[in-house]
């Protein structure tokens, strides 16, 4: 049987772009030779697409992005519909190791934020008609607007903590206005947070109206969109990830720990030594301590979520849920998440490279039911038509 050749794609123009590289390294070392021609695929700070070569596969490549790029190929995607060949952009934009035809049979991106878990690198594949990995351009880009993620939730009867939003240009045209819009119905303390970016990066707790209006200055760094909420106090975050395509799998619940009231960076991504094993070094309670029914709730909200914004592949879903138990409030949507919620898959006996193996399964067969859709319409809508300068509209 011949290998597949899988392109992974990591890094990218995004906050998160380090957590992105240990993310896609973990997939890459997950990859089994056997079944597959791996493609490791790093696209630089600048949006520079690098193809690289065994060493990607390790961290320490990477700790200077610089050599990187000297080191690695620039590649790009011919644009032409299921060609799917990567081509360098230098010489005579000749095929990656001369004659032989490198073709992407599946892209899989790990991209953290914007620019690649947000669509946009989903709208790339699906333009080019390539198979990829996970949700497709609209729940991608839903899944990474808390805004967006916040009404959907709400209307599907999910409680979620309260909260406002503002952009930038209003917030700059008349911040005294904007400010008591933020605060409407609501009080301190309150997190803000970027709209549309994770790993806790340009996120704060304030307790009056000075903090709040350093924080949202602050958040606009990373954003043109930024939420305001409604701290829900004594909660504990309970998380949650789906697998598959609708109806989906459950993993088991995890109650992350935080060093300081809140999940800041450094609690997600370093251990106590400092060093980072992406996801994977947060201090967790697997499975959480929550009562059975709390559990079943949590699965019942995220698989509506999810199931409603179309979402595949493999998504953690975060909760937050009162002392007692009695409320559960939906928190946001990771459809890339970090190290894939690997370590949440464990307790399902689903290691890393069987989970790629199922991620890589449902993007070929996702492409089998699309190349079976109809795209074209046979229509002589066009016959004797004379042009817009011949016809006149009465």
């Amino acid at each position: 049987m011949a290998k597949i050749n899988v392109a992974v794609f990591f890094g990218g123009r995004a906050p998160e772009h380090e957590i992105s590289i240990i993310s896609g390294i973990q997939v890459l070392n997950c990859l089994d030779s056997r079944k597959y021609n791996v493609l490791p695929v790093y696209v630089s700070k600048n949006g520079d697409w690098i193809l690289g070569d065994e060493s990607f596969y390790k961290v320490d490549t990477f700790k200077n992005l610089e050599e990187v790029i000297r080191i690695g190929r620039s590649v790009y995607l011919a644009p032409i519909p299921r060609l799917g060949y990567l081509l360098e952009t230098k010489g005579k934009n000749f095929l990656l190791r001369g004659p032989e035809k490198i073709i992407i049979d599946v892209a899989f991106p790990v991209f953290h934020g914007k620019y690649g878990e947000d669509g946009a690198f989903q709208g790339i594949f699906e333009i080019l008609n390539i198979p990829y990995v996970g949700s497709d351009v609209v729940a991608s880009s839903v899944g990474m607007d808390k805004i967006v993620t916040k009404k959907i939730a709400s209307g599907l009867g999910i409680p979620t903590p309260l909260g406002n939003w503002c952009n930038k240009t209003s917030w700059l045209k008349n911040p005294k206005l904007v400010l008591s819009q933020l605060l409407m119905g609501i009080k301190f303390p309150v997190y803000v947070k970027p709209a549309r970016l994770g790993s806790s990066i340009g996120i704060a707790k304030v307790d009056n109206t000075k903090q709040l209006i350093e924080a949202v200055d602050v958040a606009f760094f990373y954003d043109s969109r930024v939420v305001v909420e409604e701290a829900i106090e004594n909660a504990k975050e309970i998380n949650i990830s789906l697998l598959g395509r609708n109806p989906y799998k459950f993993s088991v619940c995890e109650q992350p720990v935080s060093s300081r009231g809140t999940l800041s960076f450094s609690d997600k991504y370093l251990s106590g030594e400092g060093v980072s094993k992406g996801m994977a070094s947060l201090k967790r309670i697997v499975p959480a301590k929550i009562r059975k029914e709390t559990e079943a709730r949590i699965k019942d909200y995220a698989e509506r979520f999810f199931a409603v914004i179309g979402g595949e592949g493999v998504v953690r879903i975060d909760f937050l849920v009162t002392k007692d138990e009695k409320k559960i409030y939906f928190g946001e949507a990771n459809t890339i998440p970090g190290s894939l919620a690997f370590y949440l898959w464990k307790e399902k006996n689903i290691g890393f490279s069987k989970l790629v193996d199922n991620l890589i399964d449902q993007a070929l067969e996702r492409q089998k039911e699309k190349d079976g859709l109809t795209t074209v319409f046979e229509s002589n809508v066009l016959e004797g038509f004379r042009g817009a300068k011949a016809s006149k509209l009465q």
